[in-house]
């Protein structure tokens, strides 16, 4: 589970928008790119490249 600290500060890397986290399925997803982030272990992997369309 990721921290609130950092979920305060962390961004899409695409847009620099707000992301919101889904605990059920461990991603962070920008709504305004339609882009999900896998969280590996607790630790957000913000690459654009490992990024998935949604």
């Amino acid at each position: 589970m990721l921290s609130k600290q950092l979920l305060d500060v962390i961004a899409c890397t695409k847009c620099k928008g707000d992301l919101d986290y889904d605990k059920k399925r461990n991603i962070l997803v920008c709504s305004k790119c339609r882009l999900k982030y896998k969280v590996l272990k607790d630790i957000p992997d913000m690459m654009l490249e490992d990024a998935e369309k949604f």
